[in-house]
């Protein structure tokens, strides 16, 4: 499979294009187009999460740590004391950091169910829901977000994909075929589960109404550019 820092260089090479690409469209501003860039990279690093000793899963629950300290401390500022308060926050991270990475890498396999299309959905997905129920994004803005998080995702399952055929040696790796999948039939309850959480987030994500609006108006441009022009 590919690296770290592969799939660190492609995801922020290929959400740089997309991100050049959004711009010149004018579909989101500079300041967007960065956070944009940000959520590409993210999405590219995402598939290894499953990896138990990899740098994005210590990367992810250290944030979810901290995330989650900070959100349980801050909702109980009326009863405690400032002492206890730092106590809490440190038993909440220390909970998130170890004992819940602990139990998702126990559950989880490496190339497993997050090394698939079904996964890449639902990352997807829950990017749209999460930018526009709990950010207040539109619903554009949270589609593109999503979009940016799909192509960083699959851009690392390609470059799995690529690494498994060893081109110097005119030889297929065992690891060929593992990463673009539709699902894993390794593991069909982690494939039901996540297949259920896909379609929980699609019923909380907004309309795709402006997606497909843009979509049809870049068509339309195209054709007017490619066709001859009637009075030429």
């Amino acid at each position: 499979m590919a690296s770290f820092h592969g799939h660190l260089y492609g995801g922020a090479a290929v959400s740089a294009a997309a991100g050049l690409g959004v711009d010149s469209l004018g579909w989101a501003r500079p300041d967007q187009v960065l956070a944009l860039f940000v959520l590409g990279v993210a999405g590219g690093l995402l598939p290894d999460i499953d990896a138990d000793n990899s740098t994005p899963v210590r990367i992810l629950f250290t944030l979810l740590g901290v995330a989650a300290a900070f959100l349980v401390s801050l909702s109980l500022v009326d009863g405690i004391s400032l002492v206890e308060r730092i106590l809490l926050w440190g038993a909440v991270f220390l909970l998130v950091r170890f004992g819940l990475f602990e139990a998702f890498a126990r559950f989880t396999v490496h190339r497993g169910i997050w090394h698939s299309w079904l996964a890449g959905a639902f990352v997807t997905l829950g990017t749209v829901a999460a930018a526009y129920r709990l950010a207040g994004s539109s619903a554009w803005e949270a589609w593109l977000a999503g979009g940016f998080v799909a192509l960083g995702y699959l851009t690392h399952l390609c470059l799995d994909e690529i690494a498994s055929v060893d081109l110097r040696n005119n030889r297929v790796k065992r690891s060929f075929g593992t990463a673009l999948k539709p699902f894993s039939l390794d593991s069909p309850a982690a494939s039901v589960a996540m297949f259920l959480g896909a379609l929980a987030c699609f019923y909380l994500t907004p309309t795709a109404a402006p997606v497909i609006a843009a979509v049809k108006g870049l068509h339309l441009d195209w054709l007017s550019f490619s066709l001859p022009h009637p009075l030429g």
